[in-house]
C-alpha cells in the first residue's frame, strides 16, 4: 500500500492541527509538518504522483499521514483520493458549523483574504449578500466549508469500506486523551502511547480581538504574493527587512497586544447565529444520519 495510508481531511479551525501533532509523535506514525494540498487545484493538476510520493521517501513507520483540512469543501478532491489512494483511511474532525465559521472569518482577516470588516457585518452580509462573495471570492469557503454532509457524502467509496473516523471537536476538547487513543486504534497503532508533548498543549487559538487581527493581517502582506483575486498566496523571495518586520509583529502581538488586549472570543447576537444556524440545517440533518451522532446542539 503505497502512501498515503491515512488523511486528515478536516475541518478548518477544528483542532485538526492539535491531531497531527498527537498522531506525528507516535513512533509508528508519520506526517510532514504542515498542510499537503496535492489533490486539489491547481495542485493536482500540475504535479505527479512522484511529486507526494517524495514527501515519504526514506519514512520506515508503517502509518504515513498527511493533512488538509480543505478537502471538506473542495469537490473536486475525493475522486482523486478515490482513485489515488483506496485502501487510505480518513479522518474528519468537524466542528459546530457556526463556530467553524466565525473562526474561519477572523482567520480570513489575519491571513489577508478579507479586509478588517467589522465582524457582525461581515458575518451577516455573507449570509444574506451574494455579491460579498463575487468581492471577496475567498470568503466563500467560510460558509461553504461547514456543509459537512455535502462534501463527506462524496468519501461513499471509504463510507461503504468502514474507512472513515469522524471526530468532533469538542470530545477532543473534553477528553483529549481518549479521542487520539481512539485515532490511534483506527489507524492500527498502539493506543496505549501517550503524546507527552502534543497532549500537553492545546489546540490552536484563533485571535478575535479586532485590533490585534487588523496588526496581524500586515504579515503575509511581507511574506507572500496573493494572485490577481487574492484566493492563493505564494511565498515572496525571502528579505531580511520584510522577515524582521514579520516577526515584529508575531512578537508585539504576543508580549504586548495579548496581555492588554486579551482575546475574548466574540459573543454573536442571537438573531445572527440563528440565522447562520438555520443556513446549516439540511446539511446538519443529514450528517446527523450519516455518522450517527447525534448534532441538536449545533442548531
Amino acid at each position: 500500500m503505497s502512501p498515503p495510508t491515512f488523511i486528515i481531511i478536516g475541518a478548518q479551525k477544528s483542532a485538526s492541527s492539535f491531531l497531527q501533532n498527537c498522531l506525528a509523535e507516535h513512533p509508528d506514525i508519520w506526517m510532514p509538518v504542515g498542510e499537503t494540498p496535492f489533490f486539489e487545484s491547481p495542485d493536482y493538476e500540475t504535479q505527479e504522483r512522484a511529486d507526494l510520493n517524495k514527501i515519504f521517501e526514506g519514512r520506515q513507520e508503517n502509518h504515513l499521514g498527511i493533512k488538509r483540512p480543505n478537502y471538506i469543501g473542495k469537490p473536486e478532491v475525493p475522486a482523486r483520493i478515490t482513485t489515488d489512494c483506496p485502501d487510505a483511511k480518513i479522518i474528519a474532525v468537524l466542528r459546530n458549523p457556526v463556530d467553524r465559521a466565525v473562526s474561519a472569518y477572523f482567520h480570513q482577516i489575519k491571513s489577508g483574504f478579507l479586509p478588517p470588516i467589522p465582524w457582525e457585518k461581515g458575518l451577516e452580509a455573507l449570509v444574506s449578500e451574494p455579491d460579498f462573495t463575487d468581492r471577496h471570492p475567498r470568503s466563500r469557503e467560510i460558509l461553504e466549508f461547514g456543509k459537512y454532509h455535502k462534501y463527506l457524502a462524496m468519501y461513499e467509496h471509504f463510507f461503504t469500506r468502514g474507512q472513515v473516523l469522524t471526530m468532533l471537536h469538542e470530545d477532543i476538547l473534553a477528553n483529549p486523551q481518549e479521542c487520539i487513543a481512539q485515532a490511534y486504534r483506527f489507524l492500527g497503532a498502539d493506543d496505549g502511547f501517550v503524546p507527552h508533548n502534543a497532549i500537553e498543549s492545546t489546540p490552536q487559538a484563533v485571535v478575535y480581538q479586532p485590533a490585534r487581527v487588523r496588526l496581524q493581517s500586515y504579515r503575509p502582506r511581507l511574506l507572500y504574493h496573493f494572485n490577481h483575486d487574492r484566493t492563493r498566496m505564494t511565498g515572496r523571495t525571502k528579505n531580511p527587512l520584510r522577515v524582521a518586520l514579520a516577526a515584529g509583529i508575531i512578537g508585539l502581538d504576543r508580549i504586548l497586544l495579548s496581555r492588554f488586549l486579551g482575546n475574548a472570543k466574540p459573543k454573536i447576537p442571537p438573531a445572527l447565529r440563528q440565522h447562520i444556524a438555520d443556513y446549516y440545517k439540511q446539511d446538519r440533518e443529514q450528517l446527523q444520519t450519516l455518522i450517527n451522532r447525534d448534532l441538536s446542539d449545533w442548531g
